[in-house]
């Protein structure tokens, strides 16, 4: 087995909206006091990974996340996408939740989960899938070799992207994962997966592994928010 790479899928601090559980979609909210302490915290957790590749949606809130995470690794081109944007919540944006989906007229500007999801599985085919090819095959972790990326976004396009990794058969997780609805991710909160090329016969394939989901223990000490406005596909 070789690892070949690992990405570090992280939400972004907490902002007045996440506190007050304003649906923020895409307004561009900023992090409060809170959020900056989260983003040290991460930046300290992260300061030893070697990282090579860093995306990040544009909205501020996960932007500033990003920047602070990588005042500790010089060099590395932060990458703004707005395809990682949280989900368009159109004419509720900026009122308080939670959202009756259901309730929402045929006129509404809400993106649909079929849009919603599409631009999920669209991001992750234009950016995933070219940086785990693009690995060279002997890559071993054990070398220091492997390939670390970083992607900042938000609770609901991370918790959908997961959501849709679980579904298929070539993600491994743990077993809670599939057992049970996902649990909210709190702002800062960590999730890993691990790309590893596994041999099949006379040819290698690639297996992906979630080592973490949601995981909040680098934040010891600090309020998390266990909520979250914006509503996931």
């Amino acid at each position: 087995m070789t690892i070949i790479a690992r990405v570090f899928f992280v939400r972004h601090g907490e902002t007045d909206s996440n506190r007050d559980r304003i649906v923020q979609g895409q307004l561009d909210t900023q992090l409060n006091v809170t959020g900056l302490q989260q983003a040290a915290m991460t930046a300290e957790e992260l300061k030893h990974v070697s990282f090579d590749k860093a995306f990040t949606s544009d909205l501020q809130r996960a932007s500033v996340t990003a920047e602070r995470i990588l005042q500790c690794h010089t060099g590395i081109e932060l990458v703004q996408d707005s395809a990682l944007r949280e989900r368009f919540m159109g004419e509720v944006q900026g009122k308080k939740g939670p959202v009756d989906m259901e309730g929402l007229s045929d006129s509404s500007t809400v993106e649909t989960d079929e849009a919603f999801v599409g631009r999920c599985i669209t991001w992750y085919n234009r950016v995933m899938i070219p940086q785990i090819s693009v690995t060279e095959p002997d890559m071993d972790v054990s070398e220091g070799q492997c390939r670390n990326i970083l992607v900042l976004s938000h609770g609901a396009f991370i918790a959908t992207l997961f959501r849709l990794m679980i579904s298929t058969s070539h993600v491994t997780c743990p077993a809670e994962l599939k057992l049970r609805d996902l649990p909210t991710l709190g702002n800062a909160s960590m999730s890993v997966v691990e790309y590893r090329t596994v041999p099949r016969g006379k040819h290698r394939e690639v297996e992906v592994d979630i080592l973490k989901y949601g995981d909040i223990t680098h934040l010891c000490g600090l309020r998390v928010m266990e909520e979250n406005a914006d509503v996931e596909a």
